[in-house]
């Protein structure tokens, strides 16, 4: 910050936008400050905010530019890029003082980096003579140049306006943000279909967004016979259905909704894929789902066969490791036998992934006491490396608490 004497009539400054000459500041001052971080500033200037650029536009009717010594109009000087102030208009473009002046020239969009013109405006017009005219102006100006400050329509003019004027709340019914259209074909396709002119092709229908919703009313219903149609023709397409992005869904809700014979089948025929779904994003959530619901222990065993050798991989796989800590939580103890001997037989690799060390800690909360002094054992025999380790460091932490 460098000041210099008023009686030179420009203040000399690197970088700053403006000197002003104030007639009005105290004689035995000597000098006129300047604070580009918004310190102290002459107590005969107002600097009001300005909401946005066109505001600032709108208000630009006042005069930057030339300015007798002791006129208190703004005085444009070079900044420290070596530009004209953005906020000043071309040499010669106006008079001094001329009420008109505006911003123009070849660096018009440029900005000094501690005042952008959405935010500072100088009026040069002292404190108390700054009149309430000239705020009703500005004020003006602004609702002029700004739509959404426009005041709402009555009921009169949205009325003659028609149904386009009313409130975009009223459309607002549905999920996701959407407008609800009244006569959307997509979405009222199936408001008058019968599940038996389906039949054939509910395959198709299940990968349909609005043919999958449909066939989950009809699940929902509980009417048996609808739920042995659409049994009969999903069973042979069962695994790929668990990976769509809609038909997995249906998977859902058909685990939920069919007889223990049927949800056995539905088991069986997919424990050969099974390890496949797992890994997959929607996949997952379909063999969580049917874990849950998982009752007899034919099921049980065919789910037990179907992830017995691929455990580990599973673990440390992001969608597969959901489906361990499922089986975890559902399982009992007796079940979950080969999750402990395969996580035992792979300590190091385990506890030293991502996550992996998480299902690690979720394997101590829920085993059986010997199945924990199994995994503590492998933990003491692995402990050096594994407390030197990012992710291993936190297993043995949460064996120490164990005491």
């Amino acid at each position: 910050l460098r000041t210099v004497p008023s009686t030179a009539g420009l203040a000399e400054a690197s970088g700053l936008l403006y000197s002003q000459q104030y007639s009005a500041y105290p004689a035995t001052a000597g000098e006129v400050p300047f604070d580009v971080a918004g310190g102290r500033l002459p107590q005969n200037v107002t600097y009001p905010y300005t909401a946005n650029a066109s505001a600032l536009a709108a208000s630009r009717s006042q005069s930057f530019v030339g300015g007798a010594p002791g006129s208190g109009a703004a005085t444009p000087i070079v900044n420290g890029y070596g530009l004209q102030s953005p906020f000043a208009p071309a040499a010669g473009m106006y008079g001094v003082g001329h009420p008109h002046a505006q911003l123009s020239g070849p660096h018009a969009s440029l900005q000094h980096p501690h005042y952008a013109p959405s935010h500072i405006h100088v009026h040069t017009q002292p404190q108390g003579q700054h009149s309430a005219h000239t705020h009703a102006k500005h004020s003006a100006q602004r609702h002029q140049q700004l739509p959404s400050a426009q005041a709402p329509l009555g009921a009169s003019q949205q009325a003659s306006q028609g149904p386009s004027a009313a409130p975009a709340h009223h459309h607002q019914k549905h999920a996701h943000g959407k407008p609800h259209r009244k006569g959307d074909p997509e979405s009222n396709r199936f408001a008058n279909v019968q599940l038996e002119e389906l039949e054939g092709t509910i395959f198709d229908v299940c990968k349909d967004q609005h043919g999958c919703r449909f066939l989950q009313k009809k699940l929902e219903d509980g009417q048996e016979s609808h739920v042995t149609m659409i049994f009969k023709e999903v069973l042979p397409h069962f695994s790929s259905l668990m990976t769509d992005p809609f038909g997995n869904y249906l998977c859902q809700k058909l685990l939920e909704h069919c007889s223990e014979p049927q949800r056995t089948q539905i088991v069986t025929g997919v424990s050969p894929d099974l390890v496949n779904v797992s890994l997959n994003m929607h996949g997952t959530r379909a063999v969580q789902k049917m874990i849950e619901s998982l009752s007899v222990q034919e099921q049980i065993d065919a789910i037990i066969e179907a992830l017995r050798n691929c455990v580990v991989m599973l673990i440390r796989d992001l969608n597969g490791n959901h489906v361990i800590q499922k089986c975890l939580s559902r399982l009992s103890g007796a079940n979950n036998q080969f999750i402990y001997d395969s996580v035992s037989a792979s300590c190091t690799e385990v506890a030293t992934h991502r996550h992996g060390c998480c299902v690690f800690q979720r394997c101590i909360d829920y085993a059986t006491s010997s199945q924990k002094a199994q995994l503590v054992q492998v933990i003491v025999d692995q402990a050096l490396p594994l407390v030197q380790d990012p992710f291993g460091n936190y297993v043995v932490q949460y064996v120490l608490d164990l005491n």
